[in-house]
């Protein structure tokens, strides 16, 4: 009879150890989340750019993340009153796509809500064309300056941020911070000119150039998103 009892209780604990362990991840109680998809709103430059971000707990305090943003735009300019020359105006087209590689630290509350910092790191590729409208003189002693006719721009930069998220039922989330950094360009363009002097008429000038810029960089970042 003993026996019975302690094997009845046995069973007794390993089934409700078992029903605990599947109602941590599919009862009733709210689900751990471990995935966050989000859509950062486009707050600040001059050209606005579509991120999209991906979040994965790694566990209570920590996760990874993945955002890939990209834009474009193309700027249309014409002379309200063109020369006799022949010039009109300019046509301006650039894009530009990335990668972000982030890492996050929840200083409260368990990830992916809560306090956090985060290191984050931003790739990017950025290509601009300049075209001229109309047609240049044919004739005379005018001369046209050099000016960019392509360029090409990879930036590395790297930023520190610190931000807030919440996790609203049943997923809908909110990320928001603030972030400064330090970003390197190395840019690589083609200057073009024309002169118009004696025989041929017209004469084209291609030069190409290399530069590199440092800046310092800041970043408001609002996301709305999903966490699953």
């Amino acid at each position: 009879m003993v026996s019975i009892q302690k094997l009845g209780l046995l069973l007794s604990l390993v089934s409700t150890s078992v029903f605990a362990q599947e109602g941590i991840t599919t009862g009733s109680v709210p689900v751990a989340r471990r995935n966050v998809v989000s859509l950062a709103l486009p707050l600040e430059g001059l050209y606005p750019q579509l991120a999209i971000e991906g979040e994965r707990v790694l566990d209570e305090h920590v996760s990874v993340s993945l955002g890939v943003f990209g834009s474009v735009q193309h700027d249309r300019s014409r002379m309200d009153d063109p020369p006799e020359i022949g010039f009109e105006g300019t046509d301006t087209t650039q894009y530009r796509v990335g990668l972000a590689p982030a890492v996050r630290f929840y200083l409260s509350g368990t990830a992916p809500q809560g306090l956090w910092v985060s290191p984050r790191l931003e790739l990017s590729y950025w290509r601009q064309t300049y075209e001229n409208v109309g047609n240049f003189p044919s004739g005379g002693g005018i001369s046209f300056p050099l000016i960019p006719s392509e360029s090409e721009t990879w930036s590395l930069g790297g930023m520190a941020l610190v931000g807030y998220s919440v996790v609203l039922e049943p997923g809908f989330t909110v990320q928001a911070g603030v972030g400064l950094g330090a970003r390197r360009d190395a840019v690589s363009y083609d200057m073009v000119g024309a002169s118009v002097i004696g025989e041929p008429p017209v004469e084209i000038e291609m030069q190409k150039g290399h530069r590199t810029d440092w800046s310092f960089t800041q970043r408001v970042l609002v996301n709305l998103g999903w966490a699953f």
